[in-house]
């Protein structure tokens, strides 16, 4: 069974993000929702059931899904993560469902892989999730008159004005699309009833941003302080 997230008292806990050595660093912010979110925890198998809240890598997806650099010459490094709530409405809870979904990957059973037929995947995701997403955008040192982080940075402010994207942001899963997502709203507040310890969570996939080798690496007994997740080094 998967091991329950306990409420407990105390200051504010964080997860390190390896990034190249830059001391220019361009903050950015956005806000995403929907209906159903997905941060699956890889211990719970077959089976997945969520995260209370975005990993650090589905942060940085979530950013590049607006703007990105193929190149690696800059890139985003989450900071921290906000857990919003409709303003004046009661908080302080995640809240969990079940979800069923088809699943027709090389993993299945070999008889099904030769009938060419499909298996049903039962999982625990989020309801109704309202994130707001902090972020420094960090990159190669300017040269020439270029500077990558505040290129970056100056595409990414645009893009989200405008609505546009290089691909759908989705929380977690890619079915999972995002019903908003944008600047911060004004009819939504940090969720500051929200206390939570989070017994182990994966923090990096990978040992660099930009071109790394795989390599996940876990953080045991997290916090979020008063709706607060903090990625910080």
């Amino acid at each position: 069974m998967p091991r329950p997230w306990r409420v407990s008292a105390g200051s504010v806990c964080s997860i390190s993000f390896r990034t190249r050595e830059n001391p220019m660093r361009y903050p950015v912010v956005m806000e995403v929702a929907g209906p159903l979110a997905m941060f699956a925890r890889p211990d719970t198998g077959l089976a997945p059931t969520s995260y209370p809240a975005p990993t650090s890598t589905a942060c940085k997806g979530m950013f590049e899904a607006i703007a990105m650099f193929a190149d690696g010459r800059a890139w985003f490094s989450p900071r921290r993560v906000e857990i919003c709530r409709p303003v004046g409405s009661p908080g302080g809870r995640i809240r969990f469902q079940r979800y069923t979904t088809s699943y027709a990957g090389p993993l299945r059973k070999s008889a099904l892989v030769r009938a060419d037929q499909q298996m049903q995947v039962m999982a625990t995701v989020l309801a109704d999730v309202c994130y707001r997403l902090h972020a420094d955008i960090e990159g190669e040192p300017p040269r020439g008159g270029q500077n990558p982080a505040h290129h970056l940075q100056d595409l990414f402010l645009r893009r989200l004005k405008r609505g546009q994207c290089f691909r759908t942001p989705a929380l977690g899963w890619r079915e999972f699309t995002c019903s908003y997502w944008g600047t911060p709203r004004d009819g939504y507040e940090v969720d500051d009833g929200l206390d939570l310890t989070l017994p182990s969570m994966l923090t990096d996939m990978w040992d660099q941003p930009c071109g790394g080798r795989y390599r996940p690496r876990f953080a045991q007994n997290l916090c979020i302080r008063a709706g607060v997740l903090s990625y910080a080094q």
